[in-house]
C-alpha cells in the first residue's frame, strides 16, 4: 500500500485509522471514536483489522461497513 492508496482508504473509512506496519509486513487499522457496544461486537464489528495483504485489508474494511449498514 503505497500513500496515494492509503489516502483513498483514510477518506473512504474515515473513522478508521490506517497504516502499513512494515515490521510486521502486514496492515492494519484501528477504530476511532467510541468503544464499540456488546450488541456491535457480537454482530461482528472489530476494533481492530489486521490483514497481511491489501486485498484482504480492504475486503475486511468493506465487510465492516456492510455490518455497520445492516444494525
Amino acid at each position: 500500500m503505497d500513500d496515494q492508496e492509503r489516502l483513498r482508504l483514510q477518506q473512504e473509512y474515515p473513522m478508521w485509522h490506517i497504516r502499513r506496519i512494515p515490521a510486521m509486513d502486514c496492515f492494519m487499522a484501528t477504530r476511532l471514536g467510541r468503544p464499540l457496544t456488546r450488541r456491535e461486537l457480537f454482530c461482528g464489528l472489530h476494533t481492530t483489522i489486521m490483514k497481511d495483504t491489501y486485498e484482504e485489508f480492504e475486503e475486511a474494511l468493506a465487510d465492516q461497513r456492510r455490518i455497520e449498514e445492516d444494525l
